[in-house]
């Protein structure tokens, strides 16, 4: 096995300083826009976004809960599109994947990042980057904290980066390669 680990399961030095990066941002974007962007929130946006935020943790523990262990010997494309669709379908509804023109969001006339199910998916999101960050989980985000608290390390796979990873991964095993080969030939010196 490869000092990186496996996909989907481990991440490497890269990975994790990048989740880590991309995490502090996401939070960041969302306490600026609270503290002092371009809306003014209501207490009403205030408890509504910290509900969705306790209610996509609660949402994915039960999906964690159902999920993993009857598809833990399966492949990891199977959680991973089971996690990661909630969050692609806020993302694509609220215009962050796609030009806003072309989002369902717009065509169904509904504003879009400012409102509270997209602030708690975001703050969701954030604070999942950071834990993978901390555990060295390199699967999909979403089931981070997951990860954590029933201490697993469930394979899926974290789309967005997954060609991150990939990279990194390659590199990796092909500098333990070169470096196993230079150590044989060393041995056979002697």
């Amino acid at each position: 096995m490869s000092k990186y680990g496996q996909i989907g399961r481990d991440v490497g030095i890269v990975g994790r300083w990048f989740r880590l990066v991309m995490g502090v941002l996401v939070i960041g974007s969302v306490v600026f826009d609270f503290v002092g962007g371009s809306h003014t929130h209501t207490l009403r946006t205030n408890v509504l976004t910290g509900l969705f935020f306790m209610g996509f943790i609660a949402v994915y523990f039960a999906a964690y809960v159902l999920v993993v262990e009857r598809v833990k010997d399966k492949s990891p494309w199977i959680p991973t599109v089971i996690f990661v669709f909630p969050a692609m379908y806020f993302a694509i509804i609220n215009g962050m994947v796609v030009p806003f023109e072309l989002s369902f969001g717009y065509l169904l006339g509904m504003p879009y990042v400012n409102h509270p199910i997209t602030i708690a998916m975001l703050l969701y999101i954030g604070v999942s980057l950071i834990v993978q960050f901390f555990t060295k989980y390199g699967g999909c985000e979403v089931i981070a904290i997951q990860n954590l608290i029933y201490r697993k390390r469930s394979a899926s796979y974290c789309v967005p980066l997954l060609p991150l990873d990939m990279a990194e991964k390659a590199i990796v095993d092909s500098f333990e390669r070169r470096r196993g080969v230079g150590n044989e030939l060393d041995g056979a010196r002697d």
